[in-house]
Formats: structure tokens, sequence, C-alpha cells
């Protein structure tokens, strides 16, 4: 068993501290003092209650605010936040990092680990440390109360990838001591491309802005907000993914079979024969967001259909329902998601030929 910093006090990162030390690791669980209410129940149960797909209790060994104390001698560090959290923990992160130490942002959003090893080297990072990211979460899970997390449904399997490409093996031999659904993808440009958030929130919550405005989301988001016109438009979303990853010179897998590899049930052979039905999702009764300020827009549109936006335009793909999901999100929630979001500026490829930005995504530098 191994030591593990999870850094994060969200669903997904309480979960998984449950789930590791569950499974006998030495899990030590980080997030800000601004978040050290989470922490507290935890802390003092000395662990997470785990229900749902996987049941018991998950010691956890160290319950902390201090960053440099959770991942001090730690070789895997999982990074659990939302997307807009990456840039402050790499920005915490940098000054304690040490050679050979493995981050992994599970999951990374689009391009979350090239955003992520931009700032850990803006922040004056030397030391030769590995960043790495998922295609999604590991578990489909929430927080049920102060120390117990439901964990709905665990994926079959978790594309991984590393910034350089070619640091994948060695990320995967330590991953698979921890998590060993941990699958090797080829590189970050598959694993963000595999976003499969991007794809389903956003559409749903813009076709469902007036419900979920009008009862603050008092319906269940999956299964009644996911109608099959929803599914037909999500379906055009997804489409326009595929065409970009194409035109980068990658291809990847369309939104439905990502579904089925994740939980299986292939004789649901369409988008909405899939949400409809999948007690993963939904089936609970209301949980829809309470408003459209909610990270199924605030994180999935600025990181992750942003960024589809933006390599679209460079390498020539017209994404008419992508660009229109940002825009008027964006006039709804009156921020520009463009501006604030992973732009090709923002992430520091602007300028750079479509070559020189491929170079820097499967190898970490321009070439």
């Amino acid at each position: 068993m191994g030591k593990v910093a999870i850094i994060g006090s969200g669903h997904g990162a309480c979960s998984m501290a449950g789930y590791l030390g569950k499974r006998g690791h030495e899990v030590r669980l980080y997030d800000s003092k601004q978040f050290e209410d989470n922490l507290k129940p935890i802390k003092e149960a000395g662990g997470v209650n785990l229900t749902g797909s996987d049941t018991g209790f998950g010691a956890v060994s160290m319950v902390t605010t201090d960053i440099n104390e959770a991942i001090s001698g730690a070789p895997l560090i999982l990074v659990i936040v939302p997307a807009f959290g990456h840039k402050p923990i790499a920005k915490d992160m940098a000054p304690y990092l040490k050679k050979g130490q493995i981050v992994v942002l599970a999951p990374g959003s689009v391009f979350g680990a090239l955003e992520f090893l931009n700032i850990l080297h803006a922040s004056g990072l030397k030391e030769d440390v590995i960043v790495a990211e998922t295609a999604s979460n590991y578990f489909a899970c929430r927080k049920k109360g102060p120390d117990v997390c439901d964990i709905k449904g665990i994926k079959n399997t978790m594309p991984v990838a590393t910034i350089p490409a070619d640091n994948i093996n060695h990320v995967l031999e330590v991953l698979k001591g921890y998590l060993p659904t941990s699958i090797a993808w080829n590189n970050v440009i598959e694993t963000s491309f595999g976003d499969a958030n991007a794809i389903v929130h956003p559409i749903t919550a813009l076709l469902n802005a007036g419900r979920i405005e009008n009862t603050k989301g008092n319906f269940d988001f999956y299964w009644e907000g996911i109608s099959e016109g929803v599914a037909r438009a999500m379906q055009v979303v997804d489409d326009e993914r595929v065409a970009v990853a194409k035109a980068m010179g990658f291809d990847v897998k369309p939104h439905l079979v990502v579904t089925h590899d994740f939980y299986g049930h292939r004789e649901r052979d369409t988008i909405f024969s899939f949400y409809s039905q999948s007690t993963v999702h939904g089936g609970e009764g209301p949980s829809a967001p309470s408003s459209l300020v909610h990270r199924y827009v605030t994180e999935d549109i600025p990181y992750g259909l942003v960024p589809m936006s933006e390599m679209g335009r460079l390498f020539g793909v017209p994404t008419p329902n992508i660009d229109g999901i940002i825009a008027i999100l964006s006039t709804i929630n009156e921020e520009d998601y463009r501006a604030t979001g992973r732009s090709l500026s923002n992430l520091g490829l602007a300028g750079m030929s479509r070559d020189q930005i491929i170079s820097v995504l499967l190898k970490g530098r321009s070439v």
C-alpha cells in the first residue's frame, strides 16, 4: 500500500479518500482554509463512510489545510477539484513539489494538464515532476453527509495521459497500484477531447434554462432534462467535438461509446435511451442545479467547450452549436467565458502554428 495525497474536499475528492483509505492506502486529504469546514467532519470521524456501489469505511490518515504537509513524500498526488481550481492549486503546490512526484488531475477537463504545467513553471518550479490528466472522474458520486459519500457508479475504465506523452507508462505503473481501472491513452489531446461533462451538462442546462431558474432545480436533470430533442442537440455538439479532434489528427470515440465504456449497457443504443434509463445518473428525484451559476456551466463551458471551439477555429472546423452554447450562456450569466476560459491565449498557445501547438500538447514544448 502507498501514500497518496488527495487535493480537494468535494464529492469526488472525499469519495476517492474513502475508496483508497478502505483499501489500506495512507490517504492525506487537503483543501485550502477556505474549505476547512468540509474537512472538519472527516477529520473528526477519522475517515469517510461509503455507501452505494462501494460500501464501508475508509480511514484518512491526515486531514490538513497545509499543502506542504499533504504532499510531502507522497509519490502520487490526485487533484480532484473543479477545473477553475487548477490554477490556484498549481500555484500553491509549486514551491513544495519534488523530483519524481506524479500529479494527476482527475479529471483535467480540456487541456488541464497543459494549464497546470504552465502555472507550475511560471511559479518557479525547477523539479522534474510529472503531470497527467484523466478523461473523467473515476466515480459517479455525491456527498450525502459531512463524512458520507455515495458512490453511485465506478467507471469500468479510466483513460489517463501525460504531458509529455512518453511519461505515460511510468505513470500507469504507479497509478494502477491505487486505481487499477486506469488505462493509457496516447496523449492529452485524446483525454481532453474525451471530456464527457462538456458534452452533457452545458447543452442540457441551456435547453432547460427557464425550468432551472423557475423551479430552482426541482427536477431530475438527466431523466427529465434530457428529452429526445435535447439528446439530438447533444449528439450534434458531440459530432463537432469529434470533428475538431479529427482535424487535429486524432480519432476520438463518440460520446455514446465513451458512456458504454464507462458504464456498460450497450443495449441502450442512443444518447436518449442511455440517460433516460441510467440509475447512475438519475431516478432519485430532483437533481438539477438550482441556478445557471453552477459548475455545469461555470466549469464545463470555459474549461471544456471554449478550448474545443478555439481549436475548431484554428484547425478550420465549424462549431456553430458549441459556439452558440458559449455565447448564450455567457449572456445569461453575464460573463464572457471566452475571455475567462482556456483560450489559446490563456493556455500560452496564441501565435503558434498548428504544428507547434500539437508539439506542445504531445511533448510539453514547441518544435
